[in-house]
């Protein structure tokens, strides 16, 4: 989480009976915090843009959403507007008096959206209600947003926190998504996004490499070979499955292969030419075992990702 409020100078008083949340600042103004700071300092006049001249909720989603809303409350005072007011609710709405939100518009705030799920339940909870309370209008603000749903954000994730890992650095994931894109890039073109030197680049992929963090190969367009792909789960006894990986896996045409639980115990991602191909592929290289119990096939477009497989031998 972004912020983080030291909870002497922080205290929160007991919601009243509007639903609205209010805080007791002690030795500090909630502006002061840099975070809050520079949440209001980047979406703050966009957000006053869209309010305009109407009567404004903000409404926060407890907990997070509760400090980026009175901080917000708190910029709009130092500006005179004072057609704002605060409330706060559960992602589910249930728990929103329609007095606070009616003939309104109303800004939803939150610290962050990671899946979207909590976006879209308390977006969703207020367009239900939106003709029925009169609610002028619905936007979504936050610091973080991963997901690109927001209406005023400060930020995306970062590289670092999206992946969480030791062994590598942002530097390094733009440098691996370069490659990725083009990997025939120079080190000196690489070098200029990333504002380093060449030779750096070449020392962050030479460890990449020694590290077996990365690999550097060809692959083939999966779309110029093939104009099908299947999902294919299958349950099958443990020895059985064995006996499938390990033929499957020198496949040329198996994109994908893992093993899994429920009432299947292995699923096979498969490209084709056409439907006979999957078919006679399905029943030569698979039920053909008289371990297979059951095989499940669906079918459908070629992969959106991986777009492209390596070439086997």
């Amino acid at each position: 989480m972004a912020f983080f409020v030291n909870a002497f100078l922080l205290q929160r008083i007991v919601y009243n009976s509007r639903k609205e949340t209010h805080f007791r600042l002690g030795m500090v103004n909630i502006l002061e915090f840099e975070t809050l700071k520079k949440f209001v300092g980047t979406v703050g006049k966009d957000i006053e843009s869209y309010f305009g001249k109407d009567n404004v909720c903000i409404l926060c989603l407890r907990p997070e959403g509760i400090f980026y809303g009175e901080a917000l409350v708190a910029w709009f005072k130092e500006r005179k507007k004072t057609n704002v007011i605060l409330a706060s609710m559960e992602d589910d709405g249930v728990d929103l008096d329609e007095k606070l939100v009616r003939g309104r518009k109303v800004l939803i705030v939150n610290n962050d959206i990671v899946t979207g799920k909590s976006y879209k339940r308390s977006t969703e909870a207020l367009r239900m209600r939106k003709k029925e309370w009169g609610i002028k209008d619905i936007k979504f603000a936050c610091f973080f947003d991963r997901t690109g749903m927001a209406d005023f954000s400060v930020a995306k994730y970062s590289a670092e926190a999206i992946w969480g890992l030791e062994e590598i650095d942002g530097l390094d994931l733009k440098l691996i998504q370069y490659l990725s894109q083009n990997g025939r890039e120079s080190f000196t073109e690489i070098a200029k996004k990333l504002c380093l030197s060449s030779v750096a680049v070449k020392n962050r992929v030479d460890k990449l490499l020694k590290e077996k963090l990365i690999r550097i190969y060809a692959s083939l367009q999966a779309d110029q070979f093939y104009a099908i792909a299947a999902q294919i789960n299958i349950e099958a006894d443990r020895k059985t499955i064995e006996q499938l990986i390990e033929k499957l896996e020198k496949s040329q045409e198996v994109y994908h292969l893992a093993k899994i639980t429920g009432a299947y115990n292995l699923t096979v991602g498969l490209l084709a030419r056409n439907l006979e191909n999957i078919e006679t592929f399905v029943e030569d290289e698979i039920r053909a075992l008289p371990g297979v119990r059951q095989a499940v096939v669906s079918t459908g477009e070629v992969p959106i990702l991986p777009k492209t497989i390596p070439p086997k031998f």
